[in-house]
């Protein structure tokens, strides 16, 4: 694990001490590092400056996004749930990961569709 990740890690373990409250606060920190270079969309349902008008329309029941570093490939999966608890995973390999069946939405390089 990088210095980027270690940083990831450490943001998603504080996370799941109370993951409703620190799901936005999370992904704006990760906005950050995706603005800095220091991490890649890979996969997810929207671009993150979506993330709270889906929430709130409750059009979708998950909204899921998959980060990759871009030193050292670790990816890491977050995401939130109208009804349930947000999650916060750092996955080594995503071959098992389908990410056709998990996202509604298609972007992320994985699609090509880079939303920065």
């Amino acid at each position: 694990m990088c210095r980027e990740c270690y940083i990831v890690s450490e943001l998603f373990n504080a996370a799941k001490s109370h993951p409703h409250q620190n799901y936005i606060p999370s992904l704006a920190f990760i906005n950050e590092m995706l603005k800095q270079e220091r991490i890649e969309l890979f996969a997810g349902d929207c671009p993150l400056e979506e993330v709270e008008k889906h929430l709130s329309d409750e059009l979708h029941y998950t909204i899921k996004h998959c980060f990759r570093c871009k030193s050292c490939k670790l990816y890491f999966l977050i995401g939130a749930c109208i009804r349930g608890v947000p999650i916060y995973e750092i996955k080594e390999n995503i071959e098992t990961v389908n990410f056709d069946n998990i996202l509604w939405g298609r972007f992320g390089t994985l699609y090509k569709q880079n939303s920065r």
